[in-house]
């Protein structure tokens, strides 16, 4: 990836598409501030030879306004990764762009590279197994969100595209190399050929690329061998709208979600999908080897309210989402506390997503977390809470500190309260958001208006309670009251707190930037 300073441009290097060429064409244009990071000793020759600048500053920088850094820059580094190193002043200002390329073609040319070819793995067992890498571009430059790229250049429109930045001679530069040159064979191994031969690889594709071939314009190719077609000559790419696996407005959503604070039915919920919509529903995987594949360990869960959506946490849901079949349930309640609704974004599984947002009455739910003293150890609220010191939240908690374990309970209420609100004005226009409450959706009404919004006709089946917590009922309801009198005592609006942590530049998949306003995401007591 490339920073360049004079021509204000940061470079997201995704796989597969001529990157390499383009990175060494536009590190010419870098000054000795500007970042370069390292490519193959290969391809470092031919840069070098050229008399371009080669790799710089990825390990120390000096930023334009004088400030030292020492952030590690690397080849294919996400979006969201460059965005929580370089000042933010840097990354609004900046032209971010990378290069996409129609997933057809690119998987073929994924193929070849890999040897796959060599080491007689058929190509549709390839894709079969290894179907993460259709997704892989997606997370290093989202489609969508606050870290996708400003500009998108079409690798098969790259001259167009290229020019179009305005920058002198970048194309001549960029056409005139061939890093990274072909490695597939000259006849049999364009799409066309391929998939005629294999037809429900093509479908896997649609299915799991299915944002970006909305978003571009990508069509499955045509079952006629088009002569001529080559590694950097790809078929153009059609503006016809493509046939997509996204849901229609009369189909059931592929996968469905919860964002909840847990403790609020989410065991129940996953019981009535599973009875209703006859699909796979889970609640929490909890086998002795989901932690850290399927469910979030404690430091997926530190490091996303810490760090944002770094490393490990791309790791974990390329290996969650990528293992998907659609249809499917899942009511784990954890999962929107450590980039879920991000992941469902960088993965393009969020047209084909319906995100139920479940909550309870907020006193019960409060005094639900006390009668079980969850916020009493502190490793319960690491792994499945949130914890009130954690870098990166919404709510600033200190006016509810001298409430002790009370106070982090309803600390955590309103954080998550004001969650669901945050993540309905980032990302309201790519999800699908329905919001339940569990004393609505027990009853028969609010079950089947729970199933309208899923887009199922039947009529509902209620499965009893779960995982309910044995409490002795006079303690629960004294407690619940008692709750309720210190709710009432908070000056506290979801929707304000969310705006305002939104309106400073904070976002929750990168680390939290300085509060600028002492009152911003605060609750005030009477």
């Amino acid at each position: 990836m490339i920073i360049c300073h004079p021509l204000k441009l940061i470079f997201i290097k995704t796989k597969k598409v001529g990157g390499t060429s383009f990175e060494i064409a536009l590190s010419s244009y870098c000054d000795e501030n500007s970042i370069i990071t390292p490519i193959s000793p290969k391809d470092e020759e031919i840069r070098k030879a050229l008399s371009y600048p080669g790799p710089q500053n990825h390990q120390t920088q000096t930023w334009p306004d004088g400030n030292e850094g020492k952030q590690a820059f690397f080849n294919h580094m996400t979006a969201g990764q460059i965005r929580a190193a370089v000042p933010q002043e840097i990354w609004e200002s900046y032209t971010k762009i990378t290069i996409w390329r129609d997933p057809y073609d690119a998987i073929i040319s994924r193929y070849y590279w890999e040897g796959m070819d060599k080491r007689n793995i058929p190509f549709d067992l390839f894709v079969e197994n290894f179907r993460s890498v259709l997704s892989e571009n997606r997370r290093i430059a989202p489609l969508g969100g606050p870290n996708s790229p400003d500009i998108f250049l079409r690798y098969e429109h790259l001259e167009e595209d290229v020019n179009a930045l305005g920058v002198d001679d970048l194309w001549a530069r960029f056409s005139s190399l061939s890093a990274k040159a072909a490695l597939r064979p000259k006849s049999g191994a364009d799409p066309a050929t391929l998939f005629a031969k294999h037809p429900d690889t093509a479908d896997l594709i649609e299915q799991e690329a299915a944002s970006e071939i909305a978003r571009f314009g990508y069509t499955r190719p045509n079952p006629t061998p088009a002569p001529g077609t080559a590694e950097h000559a790809p078929p153009r790419a059609s503006g016809d709208t493509p046939s997509v696996s996204a849901p229609s407005d009369s189909s059931q959503p592929d996968f469905i979600f919860t964002l909840s604070a847990g403790r609020t039915g989410t065991a129940w919920l996953a019981r009535f999908l599973g009875d209703n919509l006859n699909i796979p529903s889970v609640h929490e995987p909890l086998g002795l080897d989901a932690y850290g594949t399927r469910l979030p360990s404690i430091s997926h869960m530190r490091h996303f309210n810490t760090y944002g959506m770094n490393g490990p946490l791309c790791d974990f849901w390329e290996g969650k989402l990528s293992e998907l079949q659609a249809p499917y349930a899942e009511s784990n309640h954890t999962l929107g506390k450590c980039g879920l609704i991000e992941a469902l974004i960088d993965h393009g599984l969020a047209p084909r997503t319906t995100i139920i947002i479940l909550r309870r009455n907020l006193a019960k739910q409060i005094a639900s977390y006390v009668v079980r003293n969850d916020f009493f150890n502190i490793t319960i609220p690491w792994q499945w809470y949130l914890h009130p010191d954690y870098h990166n939240k919404i709510v600033d908690p200190a006016p509810l500190k001298h409430l002790g374990d009370v106070g982090s309970a309803i600390w955590y209420a309103l954080e998550m309260e004001a969650r669901y609100a945050y993540y309905k004005h980032i990302y309201g226009g790519q999800l699908q958001f329905i919001e339940a409450t569990l004393e609505d959706a027990v009853t028969p009404d609010g079950a089947a208006k729970l199933l309208r919004a899923l887009r199922h006709k039947g009529h509902p089946k209620l499965p009893p309670k779960a995982n309910a917590s044995p409490q002795n009922g006079n303690i629960t309801d004294t407690l619940v009251a008692e709750v309720e009198t210190l709710l009432s005592r908070v000056n506290f609006d979801a929707e304000e707190a969310a705006l305002a942590f939104i309106q400073r530049g904070n976002r929750l998949d990168v680390p939290a930037l300085p509060r600028q306003c002492a009152a911003a995401g605060k609750v005030a007591a009477e």
